[in-house]
């Protein structure tokens, strides 16, 4: 074969080499990064680790996680909590990294894991969407009360320790009525969107409270009965909480 040829032969060949890489280029493109779910990955996080302490009701700091504009907004520091697209601006950020041992965020409990840290840095670098359906954001409160068209199911019921006060469980809420007259006294509204279970403390000055949403969540709550305020907030489990007691003493 001449040098003519040669040359000419490996010229080809070079162009269909390159031909062949970009065609196994174009058929393989680089594979994106994945979206992190704020609903699947994120919400739970925040509520197993965050939501008992910055709750409606009673926020720690001012600050609800709870919520999904107050969670971007922050609390009483005035800092922005989540700056979409900035994690390393994100006064959240700062909270839950672990300086040594311990980090602000969970308040005295364990530093979230580093997989987790890294899931939150990832979804707020990827805009910090929510993706949540509708009804999750939906909530009740004390100025926007649970209505009914019909009597709700009756899952629990009990009364105080000196007769005086009947509880009993609803949507969203807890009824407090006279046991006599049957005069409705107060609504305690909380998160869970099903009570399952409500009982008095031995000395009747708390309530504690059992429920949940199914496949989603559990949830206790402690309420004072004479306030009628809501003083904490246990998120459990992926799933409806039953039958709350309380020990004798």
């Amino acid at each position: 074969m001449s040098c003519d040829k040669f040359r000419s032969f490996a010229f080809f060949t070079a162009v269909l080499c390159a031909a062949s890489c970009l065609n196994l280029f174009a058929a393989n493109p680089p594979v994106a990064e994945k979206k992190i779910s704020f609903h699947q990955q994120i919400r739970p996080i925040l509520q197993a680790q965050c939501a008992g302490c910055h709750h409606p009701r009673n926020p720690e700091g001012s600050y609800v996680v709870t919520e999904f504009s107050q969670l971007l907004k922050g609390g009483e520091s005035e800092t922005t909590a989540i700056i979409p697209g900035q994690p390393d601006k994100s006064y959240l950020v700062s909270l839950i990294t672990p300086k040594g041992a311990e980090a602000e965020m969970p308040k005295a409990k364990a530093p979230l894991s580093q997989e987790q840290i890294t899931l939150i840095r990832t979804w707020i670098q990827q805009g910090a969407v929510n993706d949540s359906p509708q009804k999750i954001e939906y909530r009740f409160t004390q100025d926007n009360p649970p209505t009914y068209s019909a009597p709700p199911v009756i899952t629990s019921l009990d009364y105080s320790p000196d007769g005086k006060l009947l509880a009993v469980a609803g949507f969203h809420e807890v009824l407090l009525h006279a046991a006599e007259g049957n005069q409705l006294l107060g609504r305690l509204i909380g998160k869970s969107q099903r009570i399952e279970s409500v009982r008095f403390s031995p000395d009747g000055k708390f309530l504690a409270v059992t429920g949940g949403t199914p496949a989603e969540r559990g949830e206790i709550q402690i309420w004072d009965v004479a306030k009628q305020t809501l003083l904490k907030s246990f998120p459990l489990t992926y799933d409806t909480l039953y039958g709350a007691s309380w020990s004798p003493d």
